[in-house]
């Protein structure tokens, strides 16, 4: 474990690309689970934030490709998401079944009420960052039981 700050910074950069990922890396650092979840739910939201914002040219990039290729497997099950359960369904749980990131770009190409839409992605974001880092921590500590 190395210092605190460059483990929460390096879990934050990494929780920008996905927020699995983000977890993952603070568990193998050793990072309190307190800051794997802050630094993990700030860092995901800060990137849908960004894209929900920016992401003009991502969504134009994708309708294209869209349209020159068939849709790819994330694609395929934010869709059925999407057809399935809404807007809300799609933010709710796309943030952690196909990623945050993947998730507010394909949302904002499907979804009228983008606004709401972006508040059940956020929600998605925090909600599943939380649960997941409480499984995370049960997991670790069941582990280091067993292999006492």
């Amino acid at each position: 474990m190395g210092d605190l700050s460059y483990d929460v910074l390096t879990v934050f950069l990494v929780g920008m690309t996905g927020m699995w990922k983000g977890l993952s890396i603070g568990f193998i650092l050793g990072v309190s689970p307190f800051y794997i979840f802050i630094a993990t739910a700030l860092s995901s939201i800060l990137g849908v934030l960004i894209l929900f914002f920016f992401g003009t040219r991502i969504r134009k990039f994708l309708i294209k490709r869209r349209f020159k290729k068939g849709k790819s497997k994330k694609e395929k099950n934010a869709l059925q998401l999407f057809e399935k359960y809404g807007h809300i369904g799609l933010g709710f749980f796309g943030a952690l079944m196909i990623g945050p990131p993947m998730t507010i770009v394909l949302g904002l190409t499907l979804v009228k009420k983008q606004k709401i839409f972006l508040y059940w992605t956020l929600a998605g974001v925090v909600f599943w960052t939380l649960a997941l880092t409480i499984l995370g921590t049960f997991s670790v500590e069941t582990i280091t039981r067993i292999a006492r």
